[in-house]
């Protein structure tokens, strides 16, 4: 169990606010970025970021965004880290530590 529960801003770093600022709706691949963000709420291994990184792009790609697909990819390969004090990074659902990092998620 984490110390915090589920929680998703849709698309991280402020994409999914500026998308709909812009457009007046949410991105077209927003609830990829929800899926992604389960994966991220309880953190995990290495092994599994890179899934979860890797599956969001897949999913975008194949809805016909390749581009943006990268661009996503990338921000969250770079932005995810779980060293960084971000409230998406890469197991969120706990506390910030620095000694958490890519500890398995059933070890709290």
């Amino acid at each position: 169990m984490t110390d915090y529960p589920f929680t998703t801003d849709g698309c991280s770093g402020g994409m999914s606010r500026a998308w709909r600022i812009l457009f007046r709706k949410p991105p077209p691949w927003e609830d990829h970025c929800i899926t992604h963000d389960r994966a991220y709420h309880p953190g995990g291994t290495r092994q599994e970021r890179r899934a979860a990184d890797d599956e969001l792009k897949d999913a975008v790609t194949h809805d016909g965004y390749p581009v943006w697909a990268f661009i996503i990819w990338a921000g969250v390969r770079i932005g995810g880290h779980p060293l960084l004090p971000f409230s998406w990074r890469w197991g969120y659902g706990w506390k910030y530590s620095r000694l958490r990092g890519y500890r398995p998620k059933d070890l709290p």
